[in-house]
């Protein structure tokens, strides 16, 4: 009885330690790292949207890595990636991660002050073609774009936002 106990014992302890590997539980592990362009060695940890305003078919990476282009600062490293829905015309949004430099070019857009329901300030800017989201967080800025065909309202893209998770 007592060799029955200490195997049972030995069996639950091995068992439990099998299944502590730590793993991600967001909603799109693992998609990210099947990507062509995603990089291991961040040099910081991320957040990326755990519900958007449609069913999310396809994740993909556009950028991931250090910015090349001429007027980036050399430690300037940047993370967009798209989510596509059932309707390619109209279900796509697109996420942005960068830990310095300014965002995507909002000159021409109307800009309105709006807060996260967290009390985080950020600017919504839009016109006819171009919805952006953008606030800082943990040294980084992130953003919510949206074009033509996904209107969303502002209030849409906060709960995006307020989704966001470390991935």
């Amino acid at each position: 009885m007592f060799w029955m106990k200490l195997l049972l014992m030995t069996m639950i302890l091995v068992l439990s330690a099998c299944g502590s590997e730590a793993t991600n539980s967001h909603p799109y592990a693992g998609e990210l790292e099947e990507e062509e362009y995603y990089d291991e060695e961040a040099p910081f940890d991320f957040k990326v949207p755990t519900s958007l305003p449609f069913e999310v078919e396809e994740t993909y990476i556009r950028k991931m890595g250090e910015d090349e282009s001429a007027d980036a600062s050399t430690d300037r490293y940047v993370l967009i990636v798209g989510f596509q829905g059932n309707d390619s015309q109209a279900d796509h949004l697109i996420v942005g991660v960068q830990n310095e430099g300014d965002e995507e070019d909002t000159q021409d857009l109307t800009e309105e002050q709006v807060s996260l329901s967290d009390g985080k300030e950020a600017q919504y800017f839009y016109d006819e073609s171009l919805q952006v989201l953008v606030w800082d967080e943990d040294e980084l800025t992130y953003q919510v774009s949206v074009s033509t065909g996904d209107e969303y309202s502002v209030e849409e893209l906060i709960d995006v936002a307020d989704s966001f998770e470390t991935y």
